[in-house]
C-alpha cells in the first residue's frame, strides 16, 4: 500500500479539528476586540493566528485533494460540478440563515431599503461566495460590523477550483515542472508583498477575485498542495523530515516575513505526513459526516450573536466553550439536512476525504 494512500488518511480530523480552531482563535478578537493576546499571535510574534494557520493548512490541504479529484474527474464538466455541489448549497443556506435569523437580532439592517434591490443584492453577492450587503450589526459587540468574517476565504477557495480547472484543460495539470515553477514564481511573488508590505487594489480584476496582496498569501499555499500531490510519488514521508520541518517553523516565528517563507514548505510537508503517517491512524473519524465545512460557515456569526447577549467582554476560553457546542450542532445539521445530499449518491456515507477525491 502506498505511503500516500487516498483511502487511509486522517483529513476529516484535521480539517474538524483547524475548524475548531477557527472557533478558537477568533474568540479572541471577538470576545475581547483585539488579537493581541492570541497565543499564535503571541508564539510568531505577530505573523499570523491560529485561525490564519487554519485556513492556510485548509488551503494546502484543498490543493492536493482537488488536483487528485481533477485528475480523476471525466472532464472539466463533471469536476466543476463536483466542485459547485460542494460548495454552494450549504453556503446558500447559511446565507439565507444570516439574513433570516442573525440579522434581526444583530441590531443592524439592510443597506438597500427596497425589497428587489435587497433580493437582488442577496442573489449576486451569495452567486460571488461573499455576504450580503447589511449595515450597522453588532454595534456594542467588542468587534461591531460584521455577521460573520470567515467568509472571506470561500470566494478564493472556489477562484483556485477554477484555476485547477484552467491547469487540466490547458494539459498543465499533468506536467509536473510547469506546476512546481508556477509555485515557486508564487512563493517569491508572497515574499516580496510580505517583505515590502505591497497593498494594491487590484482595480476592476480586483473587484471581482480579490485584490492581490490576498493571492499573494493564498497562492502559493494552494500550490504547495497541488504540488504536492503531483510529486507525492518523490517525496518521502517520514518522521525525521517532519521533525526537521517542525524545527523550521520555530526560528521562521521570530523574524519578519519568516512564516511566509517557510510555512509553504516545511508547513506542507507537516500537514502531509499527518495526514498519512501510519503512526496515528484516525481513519474513521468522519464516519459520521464532514463537519468541517458548516462549523466554518457557522461559528463566525454564533460568536457574534453570544457577545451581543453576553452584552460585554468576556474570556475567549469562556466564548470557545460556549460558542462550539452550538456551532457543532448547526455543523451536524448542515451535513445531513444539506450537504451530504448534493454529493454522488455512491459517495454520501463515505469521509469528506473521499469525496472530494473523487
Amino acid at each position: 500500500m502506498s505511503q500516500w494512500d487516498s483511502r487511509g488518511n486522517n483529513f476529516d480530523f484535521m480539517r474538524l479539528s483547524l475548524a475548531v480552531l477557527v472557533i478558537y482563535s477568533h474568540a479572541f478578537a471577538l470576545g475581547l476586540g483585539s488579537e493581541a493576546a492570541e497565543p499564535f499571535a503571541r508564539l510568531t510574534h505577530g505573523q499570523v493566528t491560529g485561525g490564519a494557520i487554519a485556513v492556510d493548512a485548509f488551503f494546502i490541504m484543498s490543493g492536493f485533494l482537488i488536483a487528485a479529484s481533477a485528475q480523476r474527474s471525466r472532464g472539466v464538466g463533471a469536476f466543476l460540478k463536483k466542485r459547485f455541489a460542494r460548495i454552494y448549497p450549504a453556503f446558500v443556506v447559511a446565507a439565507l440563515l444570516s439574513v433570516l435569523l442573525v440579522l434581526p437580532f444583530s441590531g443592524g439592517g439592510f443597506v438597500y431599503n427596497s425589497g428587489l434591490a435587497r433580493t437582488g443584492d442577496f442573489i449576486e453577492r451569495t452567486l460571488r461566495l461573499i455576504e450580503f450587503s447589511y449595515t450597522g450589526v453588532f454595534p456594542m459587540n467588542p468587534m461591531p460590523g460584521v455577521i460573520n468574517g470567515s467568509t472571506w476565504s470561500i470566494a478564493y477557495e472556489f477562484w483556485c477550483y477554477i484555476g485547477v480547472a484552467i491547469l487540466l484543460v490547458a494539459g498543465i495539470l499533468r506536467r509536473r515542472a510547469v506546476v512546481l515553477t508556477l509555485f515557486l514564481a508564487s512563493w517569491i511573488v508572497s515574499f516580496l508583498f510580505r517583505y515590502y508590505g505591497w497593498i494594491l487594489g487590484g482595480k476592476q480584476l480586483g473587484l471581482v477575485v480579490g485584490p492581490p496582496q490576498i493571492w499573494a498569501r493564498m497562492l502559493p499555499l494552494y500550490l504547495a498542495g497541488v504540488v504536492f500531490y503531483l510529486f507525492r510519488d518523490r517525496i518521502p514521508l517520514r518522521g525525521s523530515i517532519a521533525a526537521i520541518a517542525a524545527l523550521c517553523l520555530i526560528p521562521a516565528s521570530y523574524f519578519y516575513t519568516g512564516w511566509t517563507v517557510v510555512f509553504p514548505i516545511a508547513g506542507t510537508y507537516l500537514i502531509f505526513w499527518f495526514a498519512f503517517t501510519p503512526l496515528i491512524r484516525l481513519h474513521r473519524f468522519g464516519r459520521f459526516g464532514d463537519f468541517s465545512y458548516g462549523t466554518y460557515l457557522y461559528a463566525f456569526p454564533i460568536e457574534q450573536l453570544l457577545m451581543r447577549w453576553f452584552g460585554h467582554a468576556v474570556a475567549p476560553v469562556v466564548l470557545f466553550a460556549c460558542a462550539t457546542p452550538l456551532t457543532l450542532i448547526f455543523a451536524i445539521a448542515s451535513w445531513y439536512a444539506v450537504e451530504r445530499h448534493f454529493l454522488a449518491p455512491a459517495r454520501r456515507k463515505e469521509t469528506v476525504a473521499h469525496a472530494v477525491l473523487d
